[in-house]
């Protein structure tokens, strides 16, 4: 009866959280019945509307991240008849069709994988959405959401943009900017372990040459500044090779 009380107190809590969170204006909100072409790593293509559903919604929420979609519901139809259920694992990208008040026509979110540090474990990733800010040889600026603590006693959780870079041949996207300030202690703990070349080049870019401050303020205001300096460090290096094992086998 006690592991049964536990189990639903963490249900009413986890259901509870995002609603007495403040909810950060600069996110955009997932509208409803948003007509996409989606594209699964199968080659095959569906073209549907995105829906809303119960089930799916706990699945996202009770995923490893609790905050990157994993999972989207699709219909023929943007109301009524069937809907099916599509993982991350599957879906390789969906395109918005039609405008909406948050999207573009064509714009693109895409199945990765992205860095979702754990105690213990700050490389953790999980396989989820993000969405396309833009895109190059050398790899790809996205943007996700997660929850964000702010106060002491009196905690707040503000649900808030998180904009990250793919780098070509890395296994995870990793946070750039966080709710509108620079967060690089991942990508750079990430690099230091895995090509410590790029790691130097980026640090002192940004922290230890004497234009450190305003290359940051350059990265807020263009996230993909980070993408032109990776690709002038690639005219005399060889990328990162750390890809992802689950992707390569299922190519």
């Amino acid at each position: 009866m006690k592991i049964k009380s536990i189990v639903l107190a963490t249900f009413f809590v986890a259901i509870a959280l995002p609603c007495v969170a403040k909810k950060d204006k600069k996110v955009e909100t997932d509208k409803e019945d948003v007509h996409v072409n989606v594209i699964l790593f199968s080659g095959d293509t569906i073209n549907g509307y995105l829906r809303s559903d119960f089930k799916t919604g706990l699945k996202n929420m009770f995923s490893k991240s609790g905050t990157i979609n994993q999972y989207i519901n699709v219909g023929e139809q943007p109301r009524g008849g069937e809907t099916r259920r599509l993982s991350a694992s599957e879906v390789k990208e969906y395109h918005f069709l039609e405008p909406t008040e948050g999207y573009p026509e064509g714009a693109r979110t895409i199945s990765e994988r992205i860095n979702s540090p754990v105690p213990f474990k700050p490389h953790a990733s999980v396989r989820g959405f993000a969405y396309v800010k833009d895109t190059r040889e050398c790899g790809t600026i996205l943007w996700w959401r997660v929850w964000k603590s702010y106060g002491g006693r009196n905690t707040q959780y503000r649900l808030v943009t998180a904009v990250g870079v793919k780098l070509k041949g890395a296994k995870a996207a990793y946070p750039l900017i966080v709710d509108g300030s620079i967060e690089m202690w991942g990508i750079m703990n990430y690099l230091k372990r895995k090509y410590p070349e790029l790691y130097q080049y980026i640090n002192e870019y940004y922290f230890k040459g004497k234009d450190g401050k305003a290359h940051r303020r350059e990265l807020l205001d263009n996230p993909s500044t980070f993408m032109v300096l990776y690709e002038d460090f690639l005219k005399n290096h060889e990328p990162l090779s750390d890809p992802d094992e689950e992707l390569e086998a299922q190519k």
